[in-house]
């Protein structure tokens, strides 16, 4: 007997079937798991007599045939049934993307895949429909998602979901019940996050299950690159959940042997948050997101509809002289806002009653000791570094663009970080390897040094504390 091509593909059920010679088998038996005796696959239903025998090991091959086959060999058969075995692997693999979208990817896979081994008209006859195959999907796909969670107090995340697509630990914990608190990252990103001095934090809403308020992420540099580190689903937006995170933190870091204290917090300039650092980290500086701070401003100019006169010379300098009080030294920033005070619009100005109410606010919110904001908080003068907390939010957003809709449920929003980890990972290696980080952009370059010439101008007396003001707020976008 010639040695025959034997495939092997998948039932609907699973189980393994063979493809000879453009007929297809099913097993009867197996002996030893090595022995399997097949029959035609029309034996049950038409009577066909042919049988064979396939050694399994060390690879399928034919070891024995009985009875002729009484009808015509079908080729598509078995194309039909490994494009469906592969759209069944597809849907549990790929469960970020939708079982519609899946079926396209490999049908257009399967394609090329038989071209120039079978006519395309008979590729065409073969390839499942997506109505043929929409129920085996769907039911293959729920099969790996757990019943949903009504009720936080009813959430586990165990198996899959509890580790990474490299079977790594991926749950850091799961506290609380009611009012529960998920954490998840690795040993190698806590390991990270320990170790950095400078971490940037900031929440997301969307995307998150309706069980949860918020995706919290707290992120920090890595070899010049900025990864997210750990992902927290916290119920509320509460200083104490807050303070129960960083608690949680800093002892799963005291079990780990290590340290979660950083030097510096960045983020926006949510009070709650503020004031569960400052509890739990009383020795960390904390820093204000620069563009939090000149978004502030401006949505104070927009509340007071200041925004009609912003093309009046006066009014305008004001608002962009404000914009740069952050990037004044601390102790000049006194003399800076007089100066900004003594040129703002005078009495018989159109604007004057609303620029006296935004002067105000800055000095009631930004300036006064004791205010909400203290100087400190807000003030990044020469750093020349990362002054604000873009990265993250830009992070949220390509999150919110690859996930494509609102509230996705926990499993699937689960699945998403777990990729999310897996780019991660990828990424440090390279950067093990030896590649460079990405670069700054190009237009954030041209702004960091034309701010490193205007202080350095300052601080030779080149130009004065009013004419360094007005030349950085002009440049600082909002």
């Amino acid at each position: 007997m010639s040695v025959m091509a034997v495939k092997e593909v998948l039932s609907a059920k699973g189980k393994p079937q063979f493809f000879v010679e453009n007929y297809l088998y099913e097993v009867e038996k197996t002996v030893g798991g090595r022995t399997s005796y097949c029959r035609c696959i029309k034996q049950r239903r038409d009577g066909c007599p042919a049988r064979i025998t396939i050694l399994r090991w060390p690879e399928p091959m034919v070891q024995r045939q009985t009875g002729e086959h009484t009808h015509a060999p079908d080729t598509g058969e078995f194309i039909r049934r490994q494009a469906s075995a592969q759209m069944k692997d597809a849907v549990t693999r790929k469960q970020d993307k939708g079982v519609k979208r899946v079926h396209s990817e490999v049908l257009a896979e399967e394609v090329r895949n038989s071209r120039g081994l079978y006519e395309d008209e008979e590729i065409g006859a073969a390839l499942p429909t997506f109505d043929s195959v929409r129920a085996s999907l769907y039911r293959a796909r729920a099969k790996l998602t757990p019943a949903l969670p009504q009720s936080r107090t009813d959430i586990v995340v165990e198996g899959l979901y509890g580790k990474t697509l490299s079977d790594e630990d991926f749950l850091l914990f799961d506290d609380g019940l009611e009012d529960k608190i998920l954490a998840f990252g690795t040993d190698e990103m806590f390991s990270i996050l320990c170790e950095s001095p400078t971490v940037f934090m900031d929440g997301t809403f969307k995307v998150v299950p309706h069980l949860f308020l918020q995706l919290y992420t707290i992120h920090s540099f890595h070899k010049g690159q900025m990864f997210p580190l750990v992902f927290f689903l916290l119920p509320d937006k509460t200083k104490e959940t807050y303070r129960r995170m960083f608690s949680l933190l800093k002892n799963h870091a005291d079990a780990k042997g290590m340290v979660f204290a950083p030097r510096t917090f960045q983020l926006d300039y949510e009070v709650a948050t503020l004031r569960a650092i400052q509890l739990e980290f009383p020795l960390s500086e904390i820093k204000g997101c620069n563009f939090h701070f000149s978004q502030s401003l401006w949505r104070k100019v927009q509340h007071l509809g200041l925004v009609s006169h912003y093309n009046d010379p006066s009014v305008k300098k004001l608002i962009r002289s404000c914009f740069a009080l952050s990037l004044v030294p601390l102790d000049r920033i006194d003399d800076a806002w007089l100066g900004i005070d003594a040129e703002s619009p005078a009495a018989d100005h159109p604007a004057y009653e609303r620029v006296g109410v935004f002067k105000e606010y800055v000095i009631n919110t930004w300036l006064e000791n004791g205010s909400v904001f203290p100087r400190s908080l807000w003030n990044h003068y020469r750093n020349f570094g990362a002054r604000t907390t873009n990265h993250v939010e830009a992070w949220h957003s390509a999150l919110s663009r690859t996930i494509r809709k609102e509230h996705v449920n926990l499993f699937q929003l689960i699945n998403f970080l777990k990729k999310q980890e897996d780019k991660g990972r990828a990424d440090r290696l390279l950067l093990q390897a030896g590649q460079a980080p990405p670069r700054l952009s190009s237009k954030y370059k041209s702004l960091n040094d034309r701010l490193i010439r205007l202080t350095d101008e300052f601080e030779s007396g080149a130009k004065s504390l009013m004419e360094y003001v007005h030349c950085v707020g002009f440049n600082l976008k909002t």
